[in-house]
């Protein structure tokens, strides 16, 4: 089945959010981002309530052009209490090499705007033990 929302409209739409689900690839393709999430998705509390019988979940950005975006990584502060904290602008090629087996990505939210979309996604580290 597939969904499609439109950012060029007058209403902006509301698209449901795949909050804490694992993306297993990223790919720039065809001038669109593609994000390929986990397979049985539907154990997920935001997946239960729009998709209850989904299996998995590809959520496909169209770009106007493959530069049509820019990818940040957050920077927390050395010190506690410091506030010195900021987003630092990363090689949007890094964003395809981030799905690995060391590292896990989830999907937080995004926010919406007239021809744009603001993803957040949370990396965790994976550490052998």
């Amino acid at each position: 089945m597939i969904e499609t929302y439109y950012l060029n409209k007058e209403q902006l739409p509301t698209i449901p959010t795949p909050h804490d689900c694992v993306l297993t690839d990223i790919k720039i393709e065809n001038q669109s981002i593609v994000f390929k999430f986990e397979e049985d998705i539907s154990y997920h509390d935001s997946i239960k309530t729009i998709r209850p019988d989904a299996k998995s979940l590809i959520v496909k950005y169209h770009l106007i052009d493959e530069e049509s975006f820019s990818v940040y990584k957050w920077h927390k502060p050395v010190k506690i209490f410091a506030s010195n904290e900021y987003y630092k602008s990363i090689d949007n090629c890094k964003l395809t090499s981030l799905a690995t087996n060391k590292i896990k990505l989830e999907y937080l939210y995004h926010n919406v705007g007239y021809c744009s979309i603001i993803t957040k996604i949370i990396l965790w580290r994976i550490y052998n033990s």
